[in-house]
């Protein structure tokens, strides 16, 4: 069943226009909406809402058109990315604040407080005001809020952003753990793409107010629709080298570089761009591999993994190899490429 469906929305400001937009959210799905900073991403959340309306294109929520719903007829939760909690009630009077706008009984308020707390680990700051609480309690308060009103579905819009890496990693698993054991329907918005791809059934890549692809976390990394795509997804980004290709292979605007065999290519030549992962070029030779010499620029240790930064002629390629690398700079380095982890865009900047 589709929970909430988008269909060629558009919404226009005076210096950006979001969409057309066309997205569709099953019921009990954990979707993610990723992005860099300003695409429109909190914009799509505020359409689901009903905070915004489109001038073009339909929301449908559950199959009833959104035009005939007001916010509070949508049964929607959200959950900002200031947390927005009430600064003058306890962390106990935030969550059941819903719950005593819409007229629940007493005990229906008190079952679904002891399930929140219980679930979220917060009872033992239900009387503290935000002011006292530390950011990873506020958010968890502020989720409290939104798991007790037993919405439809709930929008989460950068969460956790405020708070240090590894409670970020840990309000992760969590959020992971209450969609799943609730079936609920999330929509998970950040810019962080370690984050949305760690947690999301499916994502979206929103570029320039327009949904660039929709797929599975592995089917956005692993088969990137354009250069676009592939170059905000993936930490470090995707090394792009400019060259032709026809039938036998991406021939490249620099002698450095050898021919490339390319297979399943859907059109038959021209110009285009080779995409190659930091991680799928390795140090050394390597059998039945194109392999060229970069000079080794920096290296960055980091733990499982260093990244190198080289020089192929004046471009910089960015390389990550497993485990901890010394590398002299300004050393020649041999490195080959994983031909079975390869793409091609077109002139244009589509997958070939």
């Amino acid at each position: 069943m589709t929970a909430i469906e988008i269909s060629n929305a558009v919404k226009r400001y005076p210096d950006f226009t979001l969409g057309p937009i066309s997205m569709s959210v099953a019921q009990g799905e954990f979707f993610g909406i990723f992005g860099p900073p300003s695409t429109g991403k909190t914009s799509i959340l505020k359409l689901i809402l009903g905070l915004l309306q489109p001038e073009e294109g339909t929301v449908t929520l559950s199959g009833k058109d959104g035009a005939a719903l007001d916010v509070a007829e949508r049964d929607i939760s959200m959950v900002f990315q200031n947390l927005a909690l009430f600064p003058h009630m306890t962390g106990r009077e935030n969550i059941i604040f819903p719950l005593k706008e819409r007229g629940a009984s007493e005990k229906e308020i008190e079952e679904r407080l002891d399930f929140v707390s219980e679930v979220l680990h917060v009872s033992h700051i239900l009387h503290k005001n935000p002011a006292q609480m530390s950011g990873g309690e506020r958010q968890r308060i502020a989720l409290g809020r939104a798991f007790a009103a037993e919405s439809r579905a709930m929008l989460l819009d950068e969460p956790i952003a405020a708070l240090d890496a590894r409670l970020r990693e840990e309000m992760r698993v969590e959020l992971k753990r209450l969609q799943r054991e609730n079936n609920q329907t999330f929509v998970y918005v950040s810019h962080d793409e370690e984050e949305v791809m760690a947690i999301s059934d499916r994502v979206a890549v929103i570029i320039d107010g327009k949904i660039a692809q929709i797929g599975t976390p592995d089917e956005v990394y692993s088969t990137p629709n354009s250069v676009a795509v592939a170059g905000v997804i993936g930490s470090p980004p995707m090394n792009f080298f400019k060259g032709t290709y026809s039938a036998s292979g991406v021939h490249f605007n620099t002698s450095s570089l050898p021919t490339v065999p390319i297979t399943g290519a859907t059109r038959k030549g021209g110009d285009g761009t080779l995409g190659v992962r930091p991680e799928d070029i390795w140090l050394g030779e390597s059998e039945g591999n194109p392999s060229i010499d970069v000079n080794v620029s920096s290296v960055e240790p980091l733990g499982s993994y260093t990244i190198i930064n080289a020089y192929l002629g004046d471009q910089i390629v960015k390389i990550r190899a497993p485990g901890q690398v010394t590398l002299k700079e300004n050393a020649v380095q041999r490195v080959s490429f994983d031909l079975r982890h390869l793409h091609f865009f077109d002139d244009v900047g589509e997958r070939v």
